[in-house]
């Protein structure tokens, strides 16, 4: 009884310590990797591959058992995922995987619970073609489609294009790694391109349809010919008559004057600037240097500036400031008038303003308009005051004087009264007759009361034009009128041949001469398109998020016969659009995922994919960015709150791929405590069979043993008993 105490005591000792043998058949799970690109190795090293008590799984796109590892199986699809063909390993609860593959998986597999060997066979040397659009084309762009050939070899290949443009024929040298071709056309509406690549390595095919984005919203305001020659190009344009608010459009298209908008029009045209849209000015009669956009806020955007022609202008205001033109405001109206005549001028401009009331009375005799001299003219000028009589005849005498002295070549008076004269009108005439032709004298009549018939007389005097104020309310807009006619910049009219300068707004194209010119140089910032001689026709820049551009020429004259115009105007127009601010997306696949990268004016952006929402990350101003898993597919949308806003395809992963397999291969097989195998004769070197636990056979005999001990000691008593019966 000791003896069977102690030998299960041993027995649970020796079950603790867990001992074991190698006599149990390791389970082996072959993985053969039958994706295109490496289906013919794996073929090859197959009948090297036979294990005993082995399981086979043949995948690529999918996963499938078969019987033998020489089994070939075409119908697994044509990509390389492994995340099926792991999880089918694992469920057939092996002892070890073994994994033949060229390592270019598309998915991002993640390492089994099992130690993994890899056994690298290299892709078989191919050429991958795919076809790569412009991001958002407009109708009428000229677009470029990049075919982009990857190669894991050294080949010679021929790529055949072709599409709107016709066929193009180019011969390649190719090395390993990644080159590109363009293909350029106008995309006027859904194009078809094809491409073709020839090499001893086989012919690859490729085709993508482009359709233009959501047509472009263009508001031309006081332009009819550029509204016209934008409408040719397939732009969405609109033409209304004010500016209304908010701005629905991409691009705003200035051919009026700032006059001719409130405060709060040109506020919101700011903000469009600001926000990311753009402003194109035209030189119409009314536009560009012609409508006082100097004095506005805007002035610093516009990409021109006037040529200042030698010579300028001397003016003299003789203004009436009699007791009556107290009366509405008048003197307070006619003094903002004036501010405008003083705003208006140029530096080499002459200005002075003579008063007159029981006397005369110099606010500033005629000064040039610097920046200096305008800040002084116009402190002088609001400090006028009303109050006398009538008596114009000193002042309008001593304007004479000044302008006589002043040195410019043309010299005008303009004569401002609400009455009647107190003094003798007949020296007035006179002298504005002797004047004449050196100085010209114009004469405007305010309200009902004003003494018509002389003003008339001195106007036809003094070689003038007269003019019938009813209202004071009209004098700033008179005087605003006055200015842009005595200080106008002058447009040139004849033959002027353009120079052109490469820019996306100007590819293809060479403009004939024009007749019609605006002297202008560009702004510092601007970058100049077209020039001719010293003058700037076309310049466009960036202001705020936006995009601005100028146009020195009335296209209402100008290149009317030029068959390519609207062409011209339309890549301008879309160069336009195309700001920072306006929404673009671009997927761009890397090694280790897909990065969406988002361009526009966002709050907080999110991308849906596949029923899951994922916020976007700024990286920039108006820039952000997303990063995708390896083997995230298919159509995605950019929201922006629940507002769905661009939609786009995901790059499909590629078969053929340029990175090291090998390295794939080997950091999955370490991250399982497995290893990667040089060869194929490896695989003898790896213990067919594992360890056997000893254990249970020792707890059944120590049970054994204890039952026993336990039964002997049972008949011992037993006979004790007896024994004492």
């Amino acid at each position: 009884m000791p003896l069977l105490r102690g030998l299960t005591l041993v027995l649970l000792l020796l079950s603790v310590w867990g001992p074991s043998l190698p006599l149990k058949p390791l389970r082996t799970v072959v993985l053969l990797d039958q994706s295109p690109s490496d289906r013919e190795a794996v073929w090859k090293i197959a009948p090297q591959l036979e294990r005993p008590h082995a399981r086979y799984i043949a995948f690529a796109t999918f996963a499938d058992t078969v019987s033998t590892a020489t089994a070939r199986r075409l119908d697994l699809g044509q990509g390389t995922r492994l995340t099926p063909a792991l999880r089918q390993a694992e469920a057939l609860h092996p002892d070890r995987i073994l994994l033949v593959s060229d390592g270019l998986f598309q998915d991002q597999p993640s390492p089994p619970s099992v130690p993994l060997y890899g056994l690298y066979q290299p892709p078989s040397p191919h050429l991958s073609l795919s076809l790569v659009p412009p991001a958002l084309p407009s109708k009428g762009e000229r677009v470029e489609v990049r075919a982009l050939v990857e190669s894991t070899a050294t080949t010679p290949a021929k790529l055949v294009l072709d599409g709107p443009s016709g066929r193009v024929v180019r011969t390649l040298s190719l090395l390993p790694g990644r080159s590109s071709s363009g293909y350029r056309f106008t995309l006027e509406d859904t194009a078809l391109v094809t491409a073709r690549l020839e090499s001893p390595l086989g012919t690859q095919e490729a085709r993508l349809e482009l359709s233009p984005a959501g047509r472009t919203q263009v508001w031309v305001l006081g332009d009819a010919a550029l509204a016209r020659l934008l409408t040719a190009q397939g732009f969405a344009v609109e033409t209304p008559a004010h500016l209304s608010l908010p701005i629905r459009a991409q691009v705003v298209a200035l051919g009026l004057g700032a006059r001719d908008l409130s405060a709060g029009e040109l506020d919101a045209l700011q903000s469009f600037l600001q926000g990311g849209g753009s402003l194109l000015w035209t030189a119409t009669p009314k536009g560009l240097f012609f409508g006082g956009w100097e004095r506005t806020n805007l002035a610093e955007a516009i990409p021109l500036k006037p040529v200042e022609e030698p010579g300028g202008v001397g003016m003299v205001l003789v203004l009436d400031v009699s007791g009556s033109m107290a009366d509405a405001d008048k003197l307070g109206l006619a003094v903002e008038g004036a501010l405008e005549l003083i705003r208006s001028a140029r530096a080499q401009d002459y200005v002075g303003v003579v008063t007159f009331s029981s006397s005369a009375r110099w606010l500033f005799k005629p000064r040039p308009m610097t920046e200096q001299g305008r800040k002084e003219a116009e402190s002088l000028l609001m400090a006028a005051t009303a109050g006398g009589g009538t008596r114009m005849g000193e002042a309008y005498a001593e304007a004479v004087q000044a302008l006589a002295n002043t040195p410019t070549q043309s010299k005008q008076i303009l004569v401002l009264t609400d009455g009647l004269l107190s003094d003798n009108p007949t020296p007035i005439l006179q002298a504005a007759q002797k004047a004449t032709p050196a100085i010209q004298t114009s004469a405007v009549a305010l309200g009902a009361d004003a003494d018509r018939s002389f003003l008339r007389a001195l106007a036809n005097g003094g070689g003038g034009a007269f003019w019938d104020v009813p209202s004071p309310q009209d004098l700033p807009r008179f005087f605003l009128e006055e200015a842009q006619r005595a200080f106008r910049r002058k447009t040139l009219e004849g033959r002027f041949p353009l120079a052109v300068r490469p820019h996306p707004v100007t590819r293809g194209l060479d403009p004939p001469p024009l007749s019609v010119l605006l002297p202008a140089q560009s702004q510092a910032w601007a970058q100049p398109l077209l020039t001719s001689g010293q003058n700037v026709v076309l310049a466009v820049g960036e202001s705020g998020r936006g995009r601005v551009a100028a146009l020195a020429t009335d296209l209402s004259r100008s290149w009317k016969d030029w068959p390519q115009a609207p062409a011209l105007l339309g890549q301008l127009t879309r160069w336009l659009a195309q700001t920072p601010a306006q929404p673009r997306v671009e997927a761009v696949r890397e090694a280790g995922g897909v990065e969406v990268r988002l361009q526009g004016q966002f709050e907080r952006p999110l991308l849906r994919l596949g029923g899951l929402e994922r916020p976007f990350a700024p990286t920039g101003p108006l820039q952000y960015s997303l990063q995708l898993p390896l083997e995230a597919s298919g159509v995605a949308t950019v929201l922006e709150g629940e507002q769905p806003r661009l939609r786009f395809s995901l790059p499909a992963p590629a078969e053929w791929r340029l990175e090291d397999g090998q390295a794939n291969l080997e950091r999955l097989s370490e991250a399982t405590g497995g290893r990667l195998l040089a060869s194929p004769a490896e695989l003898a070197t790896l213990p067919s069979r594992g360890p056997w636990s000893l254990r249970p056979i020792l707890l059944a005999l120590a049970l054994v043993c204890f039952l026993l001990e336990r039964r002997q000691e049972y008949l011992r008593n037993r006979r004790l008993n007896l024994t004492t019966a």
